[in-house]
């Protein structure tokens, strides 16, 4: 089977899943809703000591305080992707989780989600810095930004697993990423495709449109001008956005319930859901 065929396939099977249990698709939803707004009520003070300050005590303790609140919105985040994982394990398992009771068992590992959400925040200051702010000229920006981007996905790879770890063999947060990265190894190294075709499809299906709608309403509304102009471009941004943020959550949702059934396949060899084997080991290709 090709490789288009092979993603119109998992794709297929992640959406026909996802539709017969909706609920899952409030869950990402949730984690951008409350990882929002905790992040603006606890990184916004921070933020503003650091624009408005020049004394650096003041600003080490606004430092401290993004710092703090970037942790607790991913932690508020990652707490709903925690359920998601609980319910889309459970879903795989031909079974249905309630709302409360999905929150009650990820609720469970708050403290392993904090740690986690720790090592990510700082992993992303990290690569950030390795990034810079571009003022360094062309060669050592370009320079810079591959490194970073290399660290990133390096990183991205070997903690694909973290969530499903944590969660499902109820472990800390340094275990999980050790577990994650073994998983990673013991497969010969292999490169996860499976989600990244996901991602893609939804994006030809969903984002990519999306865009374009939203930008040729823009455009029409700044040629055209007027009442006729604002009526044009504010259905292109209205259509054009839901697109954008209903191919998010389907993307999102699809390939954290995919994540879960590739995780079960990689530890112990479980087929779920429905998935097959020959799906799942194409979904992650061995370098050997």
């Amino acid at each position: 089977m090709s490789t288009w065929k092979q993603s119109r396939a998992l794709t297929a099977k992640c959406r026909d899943l996802v539709k017969s249990r909706k609920d899952l698709l409030a869950w990402p939803v949730r984690a951008v809703v409350f990882g929002g707004i905790v992040g603006l009520v606890t990184v916004l003070p921070g933020a503003i000591i650091l624009a408005v300050s020049d004394s650096t005590p003041v600003m080490v303790a606004g430092g401290v305080l993004v710092v703090v609140g970037l942790v607790a919105a991913a932690t508020a985040a990652n707490l709903q992707l925690a359920s998601l994982v609980v319910s889309a394990d459970e879903a795989l398992h031909g079974r249905h989780l309630d709302k409360t009771e999905a929150r009650d068992r990820a609720g469970g590992h708050l403290g392993d989600l904090l740690g986690w959400s720790v090592v990510s925040v700082v992993v992303g200051l990290i690569v950030g810095a390795i990034r810079g702010n571009g003022d360094s000229g062309i060669a050592t920006t370009i320079l810079r930004g591959l490194l970073s981007g290399l660290i990133a996905a390096a990183w991205s790879f070997i903690t694909f697993f973290v969530l499903p770890v944590m969660i499902l063999e109820k472990v800390g947060t340094v275990t999980a990423i050790k577990r994650s990265a073994s998983i990673v190894r013991q497969k010969y190294g292999m490169t996860i495709v499976g989600s990244v075709r996901i991602g893609a499809r939804f994006a030809l299906m969903y984002i990519l449109p999306g865009v374009l709608i939203l930008a040729a309403g823009v455009a029409g509304g700044i040629v055209l001008g007027g009442a006729t102009g604002i009526a044009i471009g504010a259905i292109g941004v209205i259509v054009g956005g839901a697109l954008i943020v209903i191919g998010g959550v389907w993307t999102s949702t699809c390939k954290n319930v995919f994540g879960v059934a590739l995780y079960r396949w990689a530890s112990d060899g479980e087929v779920l859901g429905p998935f097959n084997d020959d799906e799942l080991a194409a979904a992650a290709k061995s370098r050997a």
